[in-house]
């Protein structure tokens, strides 16, 4: 078999296993960012706010491979409810930037132990060599 015909199984089944692996962990995430009144895509929306620095909707865009008036959409939706605050951009009128109310303060600071209970329970049958040989195995694709 020519290497590039393995690659090509190999990504496809990647994708199928990441696919799997982030729908197995939608229940998860759901129950949690339920009490928050917050769905995954706002919750990383504002982690990403929050912690990134992300403050621009085309930033958060780019960062998460989405389609940029998709962004401006759930965006939107937090600006409604509360969450998050668009102030004029002083050096480009036409952009806003993005800032966290008080409250979506508080919902992204519950997010780093949001995603750190949905990695304990995928990864609670792994040993700790696993989960270490794991981790570097996600590095080197990273770095790749």
């Amino acid at each position: 078999m020519r290497f590039g015909s393995a690659l090509g199984n190999s990504q496809k089944w990647t994708s199928n296993a990441s696919r799997e692996i982030a729908h197995s962990t939608m229940p998860i995430r759901s129950d949690t960012l339920r009490d928050l009144d917050v769905t995954a895509a706002q919750g990383r929306l504002l982690h990403l706010v929050e912690r990134v620095g992300l403050s621009h909707a085309a930033l958060i865009a780019r960062e998460c491979g989405v389609d940029p008036t998709a962004v401006t959409r759930l965006i939107d939706r937090l600006v409604r409810s509360g969450l998050l605050m668009r102030t004029p951009n002083a050096v480009d009128k036409r952009v806003s930037r993005l800032i966290l109310t008080r409250q979506g303060q508080i919902v992204a600071g519950h997010m780093p132990g949001i995603l750190t209970d949905v990695y304990s329970k995928v990864l609670a049958g792994f040993s700790v060599d696993e989960v270490t040989s794991f981790k570097e195995m996600l590095r080197r694709i990273l770095s790749s």
